[in-house]
């Protein structure tokens, strides 16, 4: 499972796409963990039998989001307003407490 995230147009609206996610149990865990979150799109692949989803919230400022991103337990990908790619939840990643 790997998570993608963005920012929108618009003062701390972020997205968080979720790809590759593997059975209802895993699907179940997204869906808890980002239950505050708006969802805008889902997606299913009878071949693969993953499931994929955006999801869609705003925040108060840079900060709140950076502090929600370096403890989502799913290996995050920020893609920045230039086109480059962070990695969000360094720590958690070394720590291996992913999902």
């Amino acid at each position: 499972m790997k998570a993608w995230a963005w920012r929108r147009e618009g003062e701390g609206s972020y997205c968080v796409q979720i790809e590759n996610i593997k059975g209802k149990r895993k699907l179940n865990k997204v869906l808890k963990l980002l239950s505050d979150w708006k969802i805008i799109s889902d997606g299913y692949n009878a071949k693969t039998e993953e499931y994929t989803y955006i999801f869609a919230k705003n925040f108060a400022n840079t900060n709140k989001w950076l502090t929600w991103a370096e403890s989502f337990p799913v290996y995050l990908t920020e893609t920045t307003s230039h086109g480059n790619e962070k990695i969000r939840n360094k720590k958690l990643i070394k720590k291996g407490t992913l999902l």
